[in-house]
């Protein structure tokens, strides 16, 4: 069992009204929601350290343009809370909010007319997102080498956070001070039961803790516990990495670069290192060939990437679903089970709109974002996919 951080104590009653499974952000933002409703007798259980699974390496982005209109709301409407995280979580230490701007950059008209039809829907949710020209690119970065650029889809309000760790430690502290109890140790099986106080059981630490609703918000992990009764849950576990430079002494590219025909996004972080991923990477791929794809697409955009030494590789899981949208709410024939999973990449941005919608689920309050769309039920029919993933 990891040591807890100040303040997060173990509990030693074992029957609560919500238990959630998964100390990564989406886990810590939902316990924090639930009991900013009131909710009584909230448990969160992660294994090892909060932020310790896919939440630890992601690098912070924060951005509002996607392909479909309901994966833009939950972008909006976090984005609310993003650009408040201060005055919301109260930390120690205020986060910084950079709003540095995602650029899709597009090397042909079919390409350069999907961003505009995405940024027809953004616009509509009041996301100011906009297509800007070869010559609007080169005034935003002169560096950038636009040969083949056709125009680009861009959102200056978008940017980074790039304390993961602290902003999920900061959602469970929260949640503590509001009467939620966080245990570190894993959990090894959870079975429903029918009792009159309790709808499943979880099992952990040689010790047994009942609940009303249950919430699996473990990304991958999720599919031992649900087969273990006999639910399919359709995600899968895709790996990513992400490569860092060593420093540049001038910061030339600010804003975070995707270029979907390059299979290439990077950006330079504040004290000058690039960090890149190849967006074709193949399960197959070393790191040796992550990095010669990574860097080739990179120096088709600034040759400087031609001769930069890269320091290090991170490697983590996706949870992806077959759309590419999260699995959120509760599931049908199973009383009290609730899912958060199958984030795509996307689980740290919309964090605060998850958070709403299962703590609404959960207490029958009124929620302010779609829900159907990320249904477990969708996938009885075709579902339309989310296509801005990086």
């Amino acid at each position: 069992m990891s040591s807890s951080p100040e303040g997060l104590e173990t509990g030693s009653e074992d029957s609560y009204h919500v238990i959630v499974v998964g100390g990564g952000v989406s886990g810590c933002a939902i316990a924090c929601e639930l009991v900013e409703q009131g909710v009584p007798e909230v448990l969160l259980f992660e294994r090892e350290a909060l932020a310790s699974g896919a939440t630890g390496i992601c690098p912070g982005g924060i951005r509002q343009q996607f392909s479909g209109e309901p994966d833009c709301r939950l972008a909006r409407y976090s984005y609310q809370f993003w650009n408040q995280i201060n005055e919301i979580l109260e930390p120690e230490h205020p986060f910084d909010f950079e709003k540095s701007g995602y650029l899709f950059l597009a090397f042909s008209e079919d390409r350069l007319q999907v961003f505009r039809r995405n940024v027809a829907i953004q616009n509509r949710l009041e996301i100011p997102s906009q297509i800007l020209t070869p010559d609007q690119i080169r005034r935003l970065l002169p560096d950038l080498n636009l040969e083949g650029v056709t125009g680009a889809g861009y959102c200056g309000e978008d940017g980074f956070v790039e304390d993961c760790d602290g902003v999920t430690r900061a959602f469970a502290e929260r949640a503590v001070r509001g009467g939620a109890r966080v245990l570190y140790q894993e959990v090894r099986a959870i079975q429903p039961v029918s009792a009159r106080h309790r709808a499943w059981e979880v099992h952990a630490g040689g010790r047994t803790y009942g609940a009303r609703h249950l919430v699996l918000a473990a990304g991958v992990d999720t599919l031992p516990l649900t087969a273990s009764f006999g639910l399919s849950v359709p995600i899968r576990a895709e790996r990513r990495r992400l490569g860092f430079t060593e420093p540049y002494p001038e910061l030339v590219m600010t804003p975070l670069v995707i270029a979907p025909e390059l299979e290439f996004a990077g950006k330079q972080l504040t004290y000058g290192v690039f960090y890149f991923g190849w967006l074709g990477e193949r399960p197959e791929d070393d790191d040796l060939v992550f990095i010669e794809r990574g860097l080739c697409g990179g120096a088709r955009l600034l040759p400087l990437f031609e001769d930069i030494a890269v320091r290090r590789i991170l490697t983590g899981t996706y949870d992806n679903s077959p759309d590419s949208r999260p699995v959120l709410g509760p599931v049908p024939n199973w009383k009290g089970l609730h899912l958060a999973v199958g984030f795509s990449g996307h689980g740290f941005m919309i964090a605060p709109a998850v958070a709403h919608i299962l703590a609404s689920c959960i207490t029958g309050r009124e929620c302010q974002l779609p829900i159907e769309p990320f249904s477990i039920e969708r996938f009885s029919q075709d579902s339309e996919p989310e296509e801005l993933v990086i």
